[in-house]
């Protein structure tokens, strides 16, 4: 029944089951500890339980079935009353409806609900700020639970990690406010300073490490969140602006701590001007310069901030757009193949997908106010100020902001082959690693990184546990341990030479999804994920895929587990694991070329099937096998969160890695080709037929359409597959003599007598 429901899922320790009770009239699920068949509770982990001990709860505590409980990174998506948009849905009937716009979108795991009238949706991500629900849809990533039933819908068989932001998109369409964030700009007084200004005195002051700290990183040594390090920083910042909160902002928006959640709705402001406000009412002591640095002064005249530029710009839109790229022609440009603007944010270039950029046309919009005007002898100053203020009115409405951007756009093109493309540079958190050298550089924008690992990097730190953990899943296999390092280490590189694709094979509990969690949570976005349907043979394709456009500068690519019995699309695995160039297209966007930098990574319990018999496909395939299962006592559930800790050196031994691989190159183990050779082996159903109805032997022969004929019966007999007369033919006779006497014959193969012709039609018949 729940043999649907992923094995990531399976794994966690966030179950219970559930009882149906009647309260007030209305039936409600109650949830129930597995493990003491008491009540359990959303905010209480103690009360979850495995989802083994939650199966086995259902008969001994007389409930109704189970129960996945929410925390971080999962977060849920609850539609209720959609039964005829499911039976649609499953018919094929309309794939324009609600169950079809939410699981398609979403692409991940999605089942049918317990009433059968709604549906469920689980996926990896950071839920929008605004409301959690509306109508008869509800998200929310805790303080819930979900009845689960394995009654898949939609066919995806994994939890999705969702890096585009696919739920804004729905959560604004269906349950965000219309209104417009609203923000309170409390009573501020200021203190004369500018930004610069204010920022130089703080970082030399006698508190400046932890000012700097805040501004350059550095703050988590201190602060147990992200949230806690806001609120403190956001405190200094109104002593130090003396609670001008537009001066706070703009500092703030400078500092390592800035993330998009600053600008995230809180109720009626965001929570940034929440963050700041609450700052600015509990600020009781504020620096004045007059009374705090008497080279104040003299400071000021010595920094004092440069003039607005004396060019002329015309009063139009083509003027507007001159403007905007000169402010901002380092940190912006727009790329006409994915029709969106990007920015940098210090660290990568993002697309703007929250409208900041339409905010620095607001700066503009304010700098014009200072601009000169030029007089002649046909124009005095009044007319020409009046010329100035029509332009700046006009520039203020919908029309003139969305022609400023329209006319930048030619101004500050990017094309997508210019990010992220030297191959053996990686961007994180404390700068960008060149991996020929192991040094590390400062953040550069001119390096047009778009993506970034989570981490800083050191080459100071060790990982003790993440070494003694891949002793224990590869069974102390050091030839083994060290190639999947160099395996590693080359998938931080943008190269592709090595031509392969890393299958992590074996049964549940022994380690793999631990394994390269870590792996992709260590490499951030350098990591996506993909459906296993992307690579497997599907009856219709076009030309350009939107789910491989987001491959483009990936260095690494996961792929769940793929139902058993889909078939590999060999030609396209070839494609692109072979640095051949590919075609693809996000949703909306023009068709664009790009060559592949990542690396696949499946973890399976399965091996998809290959047809192809051509060291083309097989030399591709590296079969890494978790042949350990740990038993379920010895389990530690809380392993994933240990080995984050060593994230840092885990990140230091990957590096290594690189290192190794760059000097000896993959160097594959004995394991590795025995795994391949087993897996080729199982694949090849000529050869499979010929262990089983026939015998080598020199000097033997057996007629060509005999043998098709035998096997032919034996493929239908044992479900395998069956390929056509001409085919078996050429796999034959890459196997054996074939010569021609009164027909085809191929030398040294015989049948074997339970199999002659004439006898085994004979059983067969009977």
């Amino acid at each position: 029944m729940y043999s649907n429901i992923p094995d990531e899922l399976k794994e966690l320790r966030q179950w219970c089951v559930y009882q149906i009770v009647e309260r007030n009239g209305k039936k409600t699920k109650i949830p129930i500890d597995a493990n003491t068949g008491s009540f359990a509770k959303s905010n209480d982990e103690v009360t979850w339980s495995s989802f083994d001990a939650a199966l086995g709860a259902i008969n001994q505590f007389d409930c109704d079935g189970i129960g996945f409980f929410f925390k971080e990174p999962y977060f849920g998506i609850d539609i209720d009353d959609v039964e005829a948009d499911i039976q649609r849905y499953r018919n094929d009937e309309d794939d324009d409806n609600i169950v079809s716009e939410f699981v398609d979108l979403m692409g991940s795991y999605a089942e049918v609900s317990p009433s059968g009238n709604g549906i469920h949706i689980i996926a990896k991500g950071e839920l929008p700020d605004g409301g959690s629900r509306k109508g008869n849809i509800e998200m929310y990533s805790s303080g819930r639970f979900f009845t689960m039933t394995g009654d898949a819908i939609g066919g995806y068989t994994g939890i999705t990690e969702d890096e585009l932001g696919k739920v804004n998109y729905l959560h604004n369409k269906y349950i965000a406010s219309d209104e417009p964030v609203k923000q309170n700009l409390s009573e501020s007084e200021g203190n004369g300073l500018s930004e610069n200004d204010i920022i130089r005195i703080a970082s030399n002051s006698k508190n400046g490490t932890r000012f700097n700290l805040f501004m350059n990183s550095g703050w988590d040594q201190f602060y147990d969140s992200w949230s806690e390090a806001d609120m403190a920083f956001a405190n200094d910042l109104a002593f130090w602006t003396n609670r001008d909160i537009s001066k706070m902002d703009t500092i703030f928006r400078q500092s390592s701590l800035y993330r998009d959640k600053w600008d995230s709705k809180r109720g009626d402001m965001t929570y940034g001007y929440a963050t700041l406000n609450k700052a600015i009412s509990e600020c009781t002591n504020v620096f004045n310069p007059q009374e705090h640095d008497p080279n104040y002064n003299l400071y000021v005249l010595e920094n004092d901030s440069q003039p607005v530029s004396n060019k002329h710009y015309s009063y139009d839109d083509t003027g507007n757009a001159e403007r905007f790229t000169d402010n901002f022609k380092d940190i912006i440009r727009y790329s006409y193949i994915r029709k969106n603007w990007f920015y940098y944010n210090g660290k990568t270039w993002q697309i703007d997908q929250e409208g900041k950029v339409k905010g620095l046309v607001d700066d503009v919009l304010e700098k014009m106010k200072q601009e000169p005007v030029y007089t002649s002898d046909d124009v005095d100053e009044e007319q020409a100020q009046k010329f100035l203020q029509k332009h700046i009115k006009y520039s203020r409405g919908s029309n003139g902001k969305t022609n400023m951007l329209k006319e930048s756009q030619h101004l500050l093109t990017v094309n997508p082959g210019s990010f992220d493309k030297d191959e053996h540079l990686l961007n994180v958190q404390n700068g960008y690693i060149d991996l020929q050298t192991g040094e590390l550089h400062d953040h550069d924008k001119n390096k047009f990184f778009t993506k970034v690992l989570s981490i800083e990097y050191t080459d100071k730190i060790d990982c003790p546990m993440w070494e003694d953990f891949l002793m224990q899943i590869f069974d102390g296999n050091t030839a083994l341990i060290n190639y999947i390092q160099r395996a590693v280490g080359y998938s931080l590189s943008g190269s592709t030479e090595e031509q392969m694709m890393f299958i992590l094979h074996g049964n549940g509990r022994n380690g793999k999804s631990v394994f390269l969690d870590i792996i992709t949570e260590m490499l951030g976005n350098y990591t996506t994920n993909i459906q296993p349907q992307t690579i497997m043979v599907k009856p219709q394709q076009s030309s350009a895929n939107s789910d491989v456009a987001k491959l483009d500068g990936a260095r690494l690519v996961t792929s769940t587990e793929p139902n058993d019995g889909m078939r590999f699309d060999e030609g396209l695995i070839k494609q692109m694991t072979g640095g051949d160039k590919v075609t693809a297209r996000f949703l909306y966007g023009e068709e664009f070329d790009f060559f592949p930098q990542f690396k696949i990574w499946m973890a399976t319990n399965h091996k998809p099937i290959i047809r192809g018999t051509d060291d083309g496909i097989w030399r591709r395939m590296a079969i890494v096998p978790f042949t350990v299962q740990i038993p379920e006592h010895e389990v530690d559930k809380q392993l994933k969160y240990k080995l984050r800790r060593e994230m840092k050196g885990i990140l230091n031994w990957a590096v290594e890695g690189y290192r190794e691989w760059k000097r000896i190159g993959l160097n594959e183990p004995n394991v590795i080709r025995d795994q391949r050779q087993t897996y080729r082996t199982e694949m090849d159903v000529v050869e499979l037929f010929i262990e089983e109805c026939c015998i080598r032997r020199d000097g033997e022969r057996e007629k060509s359409s005999d043998l098709y004929s035998i096997y032919s019966s034996w493929a239908k007999d044992n479900n395998q597959y069956l390929m056509s007369n001409t085919r078996f033919g050429k796999e034959l006779a890459n196997k054996f003599q074939k010569v021609k006497s009164n027909g085809v014959y191929y030398v040294g193969i015989k049948l074997k007598k339970d199999f002659n012709n004439e006898a085994f039609r004979l059983n067969l018949n009977n």
